[in-house]
């Protein structure tokens, strides 16, 4: 038997040690997917755009050490966040999330706290050691957010709005907007203009999304979070009304990406995410439907889950329009 889901007992760590397996569920692999797919989308973006977004075999292959560096450490910054938040959590996930490593005695929340800080030494070292000043600042600036939304005395969790807007702040904007850095300085002057819109007009569709979309991971923590004072959208407003705040988000960014496309914002073949669209409206079914039900392998709800992937296909939309020969929307 072996442990595949968060929600699996660990009786099943058949291959690994217990302890071993608990640090693996501590970081929450499957949540590092997005600054993983995100990050290496935006990065190969941004090194497009440094050649006209016209990109080789070559130059990806030459440039896949200094991507993967860079990446990695957008990674790292999620997974210390998931190790902290475990640490500061762990009354909460008693009630919400006994299967989780630290509420089931497998990783202890000193041990969970020390990986935190030590992955946190990790990425200080690597924004101190970088190539680009812009992305150095921007992961220092990612981190911090990380940490205020765990650790007291900020606690950004139990702040209402500014949960969900550090959230999205941190992993929609500053996240893709870093990636991009890696290669091509977005804050440089670009077309007549002190600093490059795209990076930011994409990060700001995915800031958007994630402000509402954040919120689908909370109906099912209610009652721990009520208990220990997190007043998220659902515990303040109640379900049905935290449902009805979010949903806007879920669509409206889609509907965006053909106005910055038709303004040259962004390319004109981003407009046709706005397909995406349709994705979005059924997410608000779902939070209709199932806003409570728990997900059967993954954690929180399938509402949760369908959001992820749907802001994994959006990362992986964006690479496709901007690196590979799509035809442009607007010519007929």
């Amino acid at each position: 038997m072996v442990k595949l889901y968060p929600r699996d007992g660990y009786e099943k760590t058949e291959y690994l040690s217990r302890k071993v397996r608990g640090v693996i569920d501590l970081v929450r692999p499957f949540t590092l997917l997005a600054p993983a797919i995100g990050g290496t989308s935006a990065g190969l973006i941004g090194l497009a755009a440094l050649n006209g977004f016209s990109l080789t075999r070559s130059m990806v292959i030459d440039n896949i050490p200094t991507l993967a560096w860079g990446v990695s450490t957008l990674v790292l910054i999620n997974a210390a966040s998931n190790a902290l938040n475990a640490a500061y959590d762990v009354d909460i996930d008693r009630i919400n999330k006994p299967y989780r490593p630290v509420p089931a005695g497998v990783v202890t929340k000193d041990e969970a706290r020390s990986l935190a800080w030590v992955l946190y030494l990790v990425i200080i070292w690597r924004a101190a050691s970088a190539f680009q000043l812009t992305y150095s600042f921007l992961v220092l600036s990612i981190m911090l957010i990380t940490i205020g939304y765990s650790m007291p005395p900020l606690r950004f969790k139990q702040r209402l709005w500014w949960a969900n807007l550090s959230v999205a702040w941190a992993r929609g904007m500053l996240g893709f907007v870093a990636a991009w850095s890696i290669f091509d300085d977005p804050l440089l002057p670009h077309g007549g203009l002190p600093f490059d819109l795209a990076p930011f007009t994409i990060g700001g569709i995915m800031f958007l999304f994630l402000v509402g979309a954040t919120t689908t991971k909370d109906f099912t923590d209610i009652e721990g979070d009520r208990r220990y004072g997190m007043n998220t959208l659902p515990v303040v407003y109640g379900p049905r009304r935290a449902a009805l705040y979010s949903s806007p988000f879920l669509v409206i960014p889609f509907l965006l990406l053909p106005v910055a496309a038709y303004l040259d914002i962004l390319k004109p073949q981003a407009a046709l995410l706005s397909i995406l669209v349709v994705w979005g409206f059924y997410l608000i079914y779902l939070l209709d439907k199932s806003k409570f039900e728990q997900d059967s392998k993954l954690e929180n709800s399938p509402v949760w889950k369908h959001m992820y992937l749907l802001l994994l296909a959006m990362q992986l939309g964006f690479m496709i329009v901007y690196i590979f020969p799509v035809p442009d929307p607007f010519m007929f």
